[in-house]
């Protein structure tokens, strides 16, 4: 009786090979952080412009094929990473209608985030003063100051991220130089621009 020894390889390249005989071989990642980090940018665009789980699980966003592959698009042409497209789609800068992928310019956002958080120091900074001066207890105004700073820190985090960023993206990736220019009444009205991916823009009535 002949003892034959099982012999397990494991194949990380590219694709997967087909083999012969008694030679078995399997290209399957354990799960979808694995997947996506040991495959080129260019093969998750491809798969997530055919399979709506996956772009959904990448941008967080249920979309048909051809508003996928838009998308797809104007990440590869502006250079955009995922995070980034995933924050435009989320604070409403990249918009969805019906076929169309629509920038929507927001001006007013950045100014009232601005605002928002002077509002918000200033109301945390008497706060603070007012404890300083109290005469409370060491562990009272110590809870009452961790309190004031995860406050301000959540208000400053949602703030830059809901409404700063998203514009800053837009301005820095170059997609508010290929759009008509837009001013604070296009934000106040929500003008929207399609955004054409062979380079052209055309105004969105």
């Amino acid at each position: 009786m002949t003892n034959q020894a099982n012999n397990t390889n494991i194949n990380i390249a590219d694709q997967q090979r087909n083999a012969n005989r008694d030679y078995y071989e399997f290209n399957l990642a354990s799960s979808m952080r694995v997947y996506m980090s040991t495959r080129s940018d260019d093969d998750l665009d491809r798969v997530a412009a055919m399979n709506q789980r996956m772009f959904k699980y990448r941008f967080g966003l249920t979309a048909n094929a051809t508003v996928r592959s838009k998308i797809i698009a104007i990440k590869s042409r502006y250079n955009l990473t995922d995070p980034e497209v995933k924050a435009l789609l989320g604070s409403g800068q990249i918009r969805i209608k019906q076929q169309e992928v629509l920038a929507t310019p927001d001006r007013v956002s950045p100014i009232l985030g601005f605002v928002l958080l002077v509002i918000v120091s200033f109301i945390c900074g008497l706060n603070i003063f007012s404890i300083s001066v109290a005469q409370a207890s060491p562990w009272r105004a110590l809870i009452a100051l961790g309190m004031i700073f995860i406050i301000w820190g959540i208000c400053i985090y949602y703030t830059k991220k809901l409404m700063v960023a998203p514009w800053r993206i837009l301005e820095r990736s170059g997609i508010l130089k290929e759009i008509p220019a837009s001013n604070i009444l296009d934000s106040l009205l929500m003008r929207s621009f399609i955004v054409d991916t062979n380079y052209n823009t055309h105004n969105q009535s």
